[in-house]
């Protein structure tokens, strides 16, 4: 299986809860949480919308600033067939 292939499973399969652990952890703007980690803020928002996915390094700096676990972070999304593996949204 190619890197890229592998790369796109992982995504379709994990979503995070940054947003989620930023609040939890009162931490009311995005650029605070970026200040904390060296994180570009629209990097942050980009991840809090899961338009990007979040890497083992990001994780590792928000975890730290957040005082959350990785578990925290990270959200299994199960696929029963492969018509879940599909974007939301999109018909054939």
């Amino acid at each position: 299986m190619s890197r890229s292939r592998v790369t796109r499973e992982v995504r379709s399969r994990y979503r995070n809860h940054v947003r989620a652990c930023r609040l939890r952890a009162e931490v009311a703007k995005q650029e605070t949480l970026a200040r904390c980690t060296g994180i570009p803020r629209t990097t942050v928002s980009a991840l809090e919308c899961n338009k990007l996915f979040l890497s083992a390094p990001y994780a590792l700096l928000i975890r730290d600033a957040l005082g959350c676990s990785m578990d925290d972070l990270y959200e299994r999304v199960e696929c029963d067939s492969e018509d879940d593996t599909k974007a939301p949204g999109r018909r054939e």
